[in-house]
C-alpha cells in the first residue's frame, strides 16, 4: 500500500482551481449536514466479510475506479482509477471469484484515457462493459466507451444526437428489461446535477427523462439495480460546498420504464455519507451498502442492508475481520458464486488527506 498526500496536477479543462484542488486533493475535516437525523440502527445479521487470499498479481492500489460484473463468464470487470504520484490509470483487470485471481487484460483496440470517477456498467445484451465520463488529465469528460467481452477490445462509441454534460462521480446503473443504461446527477467540480440520462445500446442515442420530481441534485452517490423490483436503487451523496459538509442520506427508486422518480422515505437509513459501495444481492433480493465519506466523521466501515419489502435499513452486525474503513472504492455481486467483491478506495483518520490507497481484495459471504 501506498501512503501519499492528495495533491495532483490540475486538468487542462476550466475547473475552478479551488473547486478542483478539492476535487483532486481531496478534503480535510468537515461538519455534518444541518439538521441531519443521526442513524437509527437494527443489527439485522453479521457482515460477514473475509479478505480474498488473491493468487498472483494485484491491480496497484487506487481510488476512484470502478468494476462491473461479467455475469456470463462469472467474473468482473474493473478499470481505471487515481494511483500514487498522480497517476490516472487505463488499465482494464479481471477478477474470477471461483479462483480468487486477478488478471490484467491487454485489450485491443484504442484504449479510452486514463481516468477516475467514471461510471462503469455491464450490458449483458450486447456482451459489453459500457463507460462514461470522470476526469482524465485534460479535465470532465462526458465520453462513451464499449469494452467487447468477446474478442477483449475497447472502442470509442460516438452516439447520434446530444449527450450528458461531462462530469465525474455520476451514478450508473444498467437495466436488463429496457436494455438501457441510467446516469444521474454528478459533478463538474463547482456544480452538481440532478438530471437523469437514458443511454440506449441499440438506438446508439441518448435521452434524457424528464421528472415531475426527483432526487436533490449531487454527486457520490450510489446507485443499483434491482432485480426484484424491476427498479433502481439510489442512496445519499454530496451537495454543495465541496467539502462534504453538505451530505444526503435519503433512498430514492427510479422506474426505467416509466421515467420517474419516487422518494421511498425508509424507517431507518445509515448516516450521510457520500462514495459508498452498494450492490443488490439477489441471492436475498437486499441491497448492501459499505463504508463511504462523512465528512467530519471521516470515513466509514459499515455494512447495512436495504430490504425493499419492509422499506427499511439495517446495519448488519461487524464481523471479526471487516475492511477497514474507505471511500472512493469499488464491489460487484457475482450471483455464480453468490458473493460480493469488493476492491481498493482509500483509507484514513480524517477523510481524504493523508490518506492511504489501498488494493485489497474483500468477499461477502
Amino acid at each position: 500500500m501506498y501512503v501519499r498526500r492528495r495533491r495532483f496536477q490540475r486538468p487542462a479543462a476550466a475547473i475552478p482551481a479551488l473547486a478542483l484542488s478539492a476535487l483532486l486533493a481531496g478534503c480535510s475535516a468537515m461538519s455534518r449536514s444541518p439538521g441531519a437525523p443521526p442513524p437509527s440502527v437494527s443489527h439485522a445479521a453479521i457482515a460477514g466479510w473475509r479478505e480474498a487470499d488473491s493468487a498472483g498479481r494485484v491491480p496497484q492500489p487506487r481510488d476512484g475506479h470502478w468494476m462491473a460484473g461479467d455475469t456470463s463468464n462469472g467474473r468482473v470487470i474493473l478499470f481505471g482509477g487515481k494511483g500514487a504520484g498522480s497517476r490516472y490509470f487505463n488499465d482494464t483487470w479481471t477478477f474470477t471469484p471461483a479462483t480468487s485471481a486477478w488478471t490484467e487484460l491487454t485489450p485491443a483496440g484504442t484504449l479510452p484515457p486514463g481516468r477516475f470517477g467514471h461510471g462503469l456498467v455491464h450490458d449483458p445484451a450486447d456482451h459489453r462493459i459500457l463507460l462514461f465520463g470522470g476526469v482524465t488529465t485534460t479535465g470532465l469528460a462526458n465520453d462513451l466507451w464499449a469494452y467487447d467481452l468477446t474478442i477483449n477490445s475497447w472502442t470509442p462509441v460516438e452516439p447520434a444526437g446530444g449527450r450528458p454534460p461531462a462530469r465525474l462521480y455520476p451514478s450508473m446503473a444498467y437495466d436488463p428489461a429496457t436494455r438501457t443504461a441510467v446516469v444521474f446527477g454528478g459533478w463538474t467540480g463547482n456544480s452538481e446535477f440532478a438530471d437523469t440520462w437514458v443511454y440506449d445500446p441499440a438506438a446508439n442515442r441518448w435521452s434524457e427523462v424528464h421528472s415531475a420530481s426527483g432526487p436533490h441534485a449531487r454527486w457520490g452517490s450510489s446507485m443499483v439495480y434491482d432485480a426484484a423490483t424491476g427498479t433502481m436503487i439510489l442512496f445519499g451523496g454530496l451537495f454543495g460546498s465541496y467539502d462534504g459538509s453538505s451530505r444526503l442520506n435519503d433512498t430514492w427508486e427510479y422506474d426505467p420504464t416509466t421515467g420517474t422518480w419516487k422518494n421511498l422515505s425508509p424507517v431507518r437509513s445509515p448516516s450521510t455519507r457520500g462514495y459508498a459501495s452498494m450492490v443488490y444481492d439477489s441471492a436475498t433480493d437486499k441491497v448492501i451498502l459499505f463504508g463511504g465519506f462523512a465528512g467530519s466523521d471521516g470515513l466509514l466501515g459499515d455494512t447495512w442492508e436495504y430490504d425493499h419489502t419492509a422499506n427499511t435499513w439495517n446495519r448488519l452486525i461487524p464481523g471479526p475481520a471487516d475492511p477497514p474503513r474507505r471511500d472512493f472504492s469499488a464491489a460487484v455481486y457475482d450471483p455464480r458464486a453468490d458473493t460480493t467483491i469488493l476492491f481498493g478506495g482509500l483509507t484514513g483518520n480524517t477523510g481524504n488527506v493523508d490518506g492511504t490507497l489501498l488494493n485489497d481484495t474483500w468477499r461477502r459471504p
